[in-house]
């Protein structure tokens, strides 16, 4: 038996499955019942040998053996189609790791929740990062060396610093299965606007550029976004690759002089 849960940002389970292998249970029944069958046919009810019958009772029995055999067969190809339907299933584009990969750019679809002094917020970073938890594998590649879902929280705060936030959206494209693995790939866009600490992270060598500055300060930009999850067997995303083209974006909100 097999119980999944899943959860929204709020923490709250929002989905509750169970998967019952009644075709595998029945199965293994009619395998008791064969063997059963096969020994009583063998012995007396003192445990003694049985004499072979001469007539239609041992061609009868013959039957009954072939019956079973074709049942355990039947049942046994059946528990192997339903088990492909389940694995095609979770990993099609309305399966479970597609409706997690959406949940994640729900839930970050503002950013990192930031803590300002003086001001209370109804919500933490604290259901952010468990949901980070529950998605990411503890040792989550980010690039770079870098490692965790932790890390993945830093780095989302860290942009949620330096732009501001206005949409970070994203539509699964492409899931590949091989082996033990799937790939989910996404194409979004992240829309923002520009601050002055926004040129100081991306474009630092144009901080003496008064004219570009005023250009681009205030704006808001919209960034062409590619990103691919990796997940493994256990349904964890065990590597996040993302790519924006900043610099094609800001050269679109950029006029000659």
């Amino acid at each position: 038996m097999g119980i999944t849960f899943f959860f929204n940002s709020a923490g709250m389970c929002c989905k509750y499955e169970v998967d019952l292998d009644y075709v595998g249970a029945f199965a293994s029944s009619v395998k008791d019942r064969f063997d059963v069958f096969y020994a009583v046919k063998k012995t007396n009810k003192d445990g003694r040998p049985r004499k072979q019958r001469k007539g239609w009772g041992r061609f009868q029995s013959v039957l009954d053996v072939q019956n079973l055999r074709q049942e355990v067969q039947n049942l046994t190809t059946l528990r192997d189609v339903l088990s492909t339907q389940s694995l095609v299933q979770r990993h099609s584009p309305e399966g479970s790791l597609s409706r997690m990969v959406n949940e994640y750019f729900h839930v970050f679809r503002k950013g990192a929740v930031l803590q300002e002094a003086g001001r209370k917020r109804l919500v933490d970073d604290c259901d952010q990062r468990a949901f980070m938890h529950s998605m990411m594998d503890a040792e989550v590649d980010v690039g770079n060396g870098l490692k965790g879902p932790d890390v993945m929280m830093d780095q989302m705060a860290t942009y949620s610093t330096f732009l501001r936030f206005i949409c970070m959206s994203g539509q699964v494209h492409n899931i590949v299965t091989a082996d033990d693995s799937v790939l989910i790939s996404v194409r979004g866009s992240f829309v923002f606007q520009v601050l002055r600490s926004t040129i100081e992270m991306v474009f630092p060598h144009v901080m003496g550029d008064e004219w570009l500055l005023a250009e681009l300060i205030g704006k808001e930009v919209e960034a062409a976004a590619r990103s691919t999850f990796h997940f493994n067997a256990e349904g964890k995303c065990v590597k996040y690759d993302v790519d924006m083209d900043f610099v094609d974006a800001f050269t679109s909100i950029v006029n000659d002089p």
